[in-house]
């Protein structure tokens, strides 16, 4: 274990090179919208020349970044075709303001002689926090300590405090702070998970300083002595291709002795006992390029309004802010802290990740790392989103609303792909379009549309947000089914209506006919279209006909629409019970995993595509997550049958499965297994188990880990409206408890070796189902 057991705190004691870039990923932090990777304060700044390597930067990937700001390139084919992705996106490494450089005594700060180095990340404040002593070659010895924070009160702003403590001696001092506008994706490697190390750097428009007189004419709320010496930088990029930019603004809360360029000197001299302390504010803004000069007024603007705040007001609005966070989640583990620390860390890089403006989604590795070039995936709303419904339904709305977003985007990405109505999402996207270049497993994963629909109906069914339905989702429903049935055919020879050439989740098996999770979500999917029109067209007769005048919906694509439900076909052998993943799945050649050499894992980096898909093996869940998302379209006996055959043939070679593994394996009563899976999901990142932590944090791994405790551990479903739970309690815990929204109410749920008990700490009462019977909470 990396990190000692601490139910609130990720600790690094020591200082650990051959660690850096993965542990930059672990002690992140994010709002959303900022996002910083954890690098140590001091380095090489390009604006210092005089500054050498103060540690291996070869082993450092220094990241800043901001979600929705991506460049664009053509993407280059061998052998193009029609219809394939034209232009890839990579979020960009924006200007960094997390750097210092001090010098004691002349002497630039090397962290690797110093000692006692320590840094934690306090998830109660989301506050990072390090501090190391030094000794310079005069004899002084200096303790320095920094502490850092992503405003989630803010989402503009970022704050940074460093300060220098004499402890033996006397020095003199030089804190060197700037902006560095020199960064670039650093990830260059052949694995297909990383990013493809693309040239993202932007170009420095302009750049200059500024000092509090600039201000006089704004009113602040809050001052904090704010005088002449608080004095600031700002500078300004745009993309190469993108028609982005940013305007970003330091600024600081010492007084200043010089400003050398495009860096400001804070010096002086400390004696023993004494210490001196320097603030530094960020702000960040962006968007379309054209308004550029408005993002450096506005970055100006907000820095200088942090600085008047001061540095302790923000880490006390943090800590107010994390206080509501945890209070919402509600979750406790007695009797294993490694595992709850795992959990709490998780949920943690959850929240800190997740867009909330409806106009962002979250990364595959969040605001981590540049792994995945920064796309969204379906691992939104599959595996993150419904984290998000139940602990904070507004950024779980803020979600789908970024998808509404990009529905013109999906409606121009089905007339490419050959369908003349509906929309398709895309598979990989970061503004809307489809980026992802290999589409045998990117664009024919058309379980995208019945993800996002299975979203908007968990989200309408959980909050009862109808306003959202009719305004909103009702549409994205529509265009998505319309999809489906232009997709799928009647095949006479099956008497059924078909849906050929696609990949589902698993994508060691891709280009097949009926995969059986594709066609059950394209069922749900139409089913709740139909659904929504009618609840709209009773509920608000004037909106139901603005919108099927809007759509040009005729009432014959709903009978279309059922018929094509009432006849899906879903591969099944009767005789086994068991659902074939897909119509020619049982016809591959067996690959039995105990006889792949160990080394050979993942698949995908040893062995050709071909090669993969011609043999019977999975990378992930498909047909268990079809059991666990539809679960009451499968029986108890089917659900154990196609577990144990499933389970035989996963690699798990994706992050995305063992969680769900670990959930359908706990509701057919396999205890143990599930428990085995649930822990090699629970500090996947904090253990880097998968050896890519580097390239940033897997988010839905991350998000399965509480459904593997709420769905799996808890047992918590809802069929028909009715939220039903079905406690276990592993054995090596004491206790567990967590909290969910639920249709206006809050709900604790308790779990111990006594029994388990769900009670309602908001809303009014309702009626649940705990272990098959009838409850009222």
């Amino acid at each position: 274990m990396k990190f000692p057991k601490d139910p609130w705190k990720i600790v690094e004691v020591g200082y650990k090179p051959s660690q850096l870039a993965e542990n930059e990923s672990v002690f992140s932090l994010a709002n959303g919208y900022i996002g910083f990777r954890g690098n140590f304060e001091e380095g090489v700044m390009p604006w210092h020349s005089g500054a050498h390597e103060t540690f291996p930067t070869a082993l450092s990937i220094k990241g800043t970044y901001l979600n929705g700001v991506y460049e664009t390139a053509p993407i280059t084919y061998g052998e193009s075709a029609y219809g394939y992705a034209k232009k890839s996106q990579t979020i960009c490494n924006v200007a960094d303001t997390k750097g210092f450089i001090i010098e004691v005594d002349g002497e630039v700060l090397q962290v690797s002689t110093a000692a006692e180095h320590m840094r934690e990340l306090d998830m109660q404040a989301g506050v990072l926090r390090r501090r190391f002593t030094y000794t310079a070659q005069s004899g002084a010895v200096l303790l320095i300590e920094t502490q850092r924070l992503v405003s989630q009160v803010n989402k503009h702003r970022a704050a940074m405090r460093v300060s220098l403590t004499c402890q033996r001696g006397v020095c003199e001092y030089r804190i060197l702070s700037g902006i560095d506008t020199s960064g670039k994706a650093t990830v260059v490697s052949d694995d297909p998970r990383t990013a493809t190390g693309k040239d993202t750097r932007l170009i420095e428009v302009g750049n200059g300083c500024f000092d509090a007189k600039t201000f006089d004419t704004i009113a602040f709320d809050s001052m904090v002595d704010f005088q002449a010496q608080q004095v600031g930088l700002w500078a300004s990029q745009r993309t190469k291709n993108s028609d982005m930019a940013i305007g970003v603004a330091v600024a600081y809360s010492m007084e200043s002795s010089s400003i050398d360029g495009d860096f400001f000197v804070f010096a002086g001299a400390v004696n023993v006992g004494q210490a001196v302390v320097l603030d530094k504010f960020a702000a960040y803004y962006s968007g379309e390029a054209k308004h550029i000069d408005s993002y450096v007024a506005s970055a100006k603007e907000e820095a200088m309004r942090a600085a008047a705040e001061g540095f302790d007001l923000a880490v006390t609005k943090q800590k107010e802010f994390y206080n509501n966070f945890w209070d919402a989640v509600g979750m406790d583990i007695v009797g294993d802290d490694a595992t709850l620390q795992g959990l709490r860390f998780n949920m943690f890089h959850l929240l800190q990740s997740a867009g909330r403006d409806g106009q962002t989604n979250i990364a595959a590795k969040g605001l981590t790392g540049e792994g995945y070039e920064g796309h969204y995936f379906w691992d939104t709303e599959i595996y993150v989103f419904p984290f998000m419904l139940h602990v904070s339904p507004a950024i779980a709305k803020e979600l789908l609303m970024y998808r509404y977003s990009i529905l013109d985007h999906a409606r121009n990405r089905a007339r490419e792909m050959g369908h003349d109505i509906g929309a398709l999402f895309p598979w990989r996207t970061i503004g809307g379009e489809e980026c992802s270049a290999y589409y045998p497993a990117g664009t024919a994963q058309y379980h995208i549309n019945g993800d996002i629909a299975y979203a908007i109906s968990s989200y309408v069914s959980f909050t009862e947000d109808y306003e959202f339905l009719f305004d909103y989702g009702a549409e994205i429903l529509v265009e998505t089914a319309r999809l489906w049935y232009n997709l799928g055919f009647f095949d006479p020879e099956k008497n059924a209506f078909c849906i050929n050439c696609v990949t589902g989740p698993d994508e060691y098996n891709t280009l097949v006919n009926n995969n059986v999770y594709t066609n059950m979500m394209a069922k749900q999917n139409m089913l709740a279209a139909m659904d929504a029109l009618g609840l709209l067209k009773t509920s608000d007769p004037a909106k139901y006909k603005s919108l099927i005048t809007r759509l040009d919906l005729a009432e014959s694509e709903g009978l279309n629409w059922k018929k094509a439900c009432d006849n899906m076909h879903i591969p099944y052998n009767a005789d086994t019970k068991i659902y074939p993943q897909d119509d020619g799945f049982m016809h591959r050649k067996p690959w039995p995993i105990d006889e792949i050499p160990a080394g050979n894992f993942p698949l995908l980096l040893h062995y050709h595509p071909l090669v993969i898909y011609r043999h019977m093996v999975c990378k992930q869940a498909d047909l268990v997550l079809a059991m666990l998302l539809l679960g009451d379209k499968f029986t108890p006996e089917e659900k154990k049958l196609n577990f144990h055959y499933y389970d035989k043939i996963t690699t798990h070679d994706s992050s995305l499965s063992k969680a769900v593994f670990s959930i359908i394996a706990c509701e057919i009563g396999e205890y143990e297994k599930a428990y085995d899976y649930f822990m090699a999901t629970a500090r996947l990142d904090l253990d880097n188990t998968h050896k890519n932590t580097k390239d940033g944090l897997h988010m839905a791994n991350m998000a399965g880990t509480w459904l593997g405790l709420v769905q799996g551990f808890a047992g918590m479903r809802c069929y028909d409206g009715v939220l039903s739970f079905a406690p276990c309690l592993p054995q090596r815990w004491d206790m567990y408890t967590f909290k969910v929204h639920f249709k206006g109410r809050v709900l604790q749920v308790s779990v111990d070796k006594e029994g388990s008990k769900v009670s309602r700490v908001a809303g009014e009462p309702l009626a649940i189902t705990i272990d098959g019977v009838s409850v009222d909470c």
